[in-house]
């Protein structure tokens, strides 16, 4: 008798336990994140397993903020990790994938961005003042990260470039991939289509360290009123193209 209400009380501690651990609610696990310089999350709600929040830059734009929800994917136990589909939506952007974190790395799995580019530059001050328009694509099937280097390959595309330094609308459409196998990460960028022709290749050291150099040149009946703009981008060639270089 006394070892069955022993076996009832743990099985009872246990259930509660679990309960409790279903509905722990999300600002427990917010609260902790180690989020980039200048973002912050408002409005959080719902659980850890299940919930939604408001992500902000600090550089007070309403612009740049999104809607963030989550769902855990329990299934990513049996593989070590824990793993949780989100999306991203709100000010002409939406964006989803899996975000999961190993032992030794993060994830990002299955990722489709959609978005605006004054929608992308909201979020990176010295982008806003260029004040870009067109569409950004971006995809990636899995991207890693160990606090130090990338492994994965993703594409993105800007098409029908424009920013308010020119007249000529659109400039073009560009195409950029990254390759990461350990070690810097590889850039490379290129047009699709447009007056405005650039390309050239660069380094993506960790998240910030980033390093590249190109050309641009203008082509076509669009050329001489490009010049304005090639002459902000870079020194002239001796062909008549510009040098592109930029560290960060």
């Amino acid at each position: 008798m006394k070892r069955r209400t022993v076996g009832l009380a743990v099985l009872g501690f246990a259930a509660y336990a679990l309960f409790l651990v279903a509905l722990l609610p999300a600002r427990v696990i917010t609260s902790r994140l180690a989020l980039p310089p200048g973002l912050s999350l408002a409005s959080v709600e719902g659980t850890a397993w299940s919930g939604q929040a408001r992500l902000s830059s600090g550089a007070m734009n309403p612009a740049a903020s999104v809607d963030l929800r989550w769902r855990w994917r329990p299934g990513s136990l049996l593989s070590g990790r824990m793993a949780y589909d989100v999306v991203a939506s709100g000010n002409r952007l939406d964006a989803h994938g899996t975000v999961a974190r190993g032992l030794t790395a993060t994830s990002v799995e299955d990722l489709a961005l959609d978005a605006e580019a004054a929608s992308i530059a909201a979020w990176i001050p010295f982008a806003s003042a260029w004040q870009p328009a067109g569409r950004v694509r971006a995809h990636a099937d899995r991207v890693t990260f160990d606090g130090r280097e990338l492994q994965g390959h993703a594409d993105a595309e800007w098409s029908d470039a424009a920013i308010a330094l020119s007249s000529v609308k659109p400039i073009g459409s560009y195409a950029m991939k990254v390759d990461a196998a350990g070690g810097p990460a590889k850039v490379t960028v290129t047009t699709v289509k447009g007056p405005l022709r650039v390309v050239g290749d660069g380094t993506l050291e960790g998240l910030a360290r980033f390093a590249f150099t190109g050309e641009a040149r203008a082509e076509g009946p669009d050329a001489q009123a490009l010049n304005p703009l090639l002459d902000l981008l870079g020194p002239r060639r001796p062909d008549g193209s510009r040098a592109l270089r930029f560290a960060s």
